[in-house]
């Protein structure tokens, strides 16, 4: 699989996933099936890290659209109560658990060219992700850092998430993340082409205004 396809198949469950939760909220199957965006969007993350050119234009961009998506993502998840829910929990949207996982990373490479006290950034990414209750938390930057370190073996990025979604599902007392391992099938096809990949920024923007066009359904309906 190219990064194109695992790019649309991201958006698409993610998208899925989405409208099963505000349009469809018996459908079940909607949401199981939206588990495999978040493990594909994070490995995506890692072969953009380690791709990119400006890591720091890439951090600008995930903080930017972190910051524009806090509110469509409120209005999506809490509807008129929107502002009491941005006041309680301001940092809920998927874009600020990317944003750490970047940083997470971002120091595991420093470290490998300056030093080890560059690891601290990567251990102050996973204390953030918890203490601000980003949205998987220290799950998912543990998974970006696993599949960044196994990035050239796309097995053990396949087996690093099965085992992480198994103990996230017993911390939480609940097996609804559990369908998320069948993204390790997708991240073990990769096969490390780019292929014919939407625009830059289609998928930046298509967070919020995916989640705005399902809330205006809703209110519609």
């Amino acid at each position: 699989m190219s990064s194109a396809l695992l790019q649309l198949t991201a958006l698409l469950t993610m998208a899925i996933d989405h409208a099963g939760y505000r349009l469809f909220p018996g459908t079940e199957l909607m949401r199981m099936i939206g588990r495999v965006s978040f493990p594909l969007f994070v490995f995506m993350l890692t072969e953009g890290f380690a791709r990119t050119s400006d890591r720091g234009k890439y951090l600008s961009r995930l903080a930017a659209f972190a910051l524009l998506s806090e509110i469509p993502y409120k209005l999506f998840t809490s509807g008129g109560r929107w502002m009491e829910s941005l006041i309680r929990d301001p940092m809920s949207n998927v874009f600020f658990e990317l944003l750490l996982i970047f940083t997470a990373l971002w120091g595991i490479k420093l470290a490998a060219e300056r030093g080890w006290p560059f690891y601290g950034i990567t251990a102050l990414s996973v204390v953030l992700a918890e203490a601000f209750g980003t949205m998987y938390g220290i799950y998912g930057v543990l998974m970006g850092i696993f599949f960044c370190v196994f990035r050239d073996r796309r097995w053990l990025c396949a087996v690093s998430l099965i085992v992480l979604t198994g103990l996230y599902c017993w911390q939480h007392g609940s097996m609804f993340q559990i369908y998320a391992v069948f993204a390790a099938v997708p991240i073990f096809l990769y096969n490390g082409r780019r292929g014919r990949r939407l625009p830059r920024y289609f998928s930046y923007i298509f967070y919020p205004a995916h989640l705005l066009l399902i809330y205006g359904i809703y209110c519609l309906i």
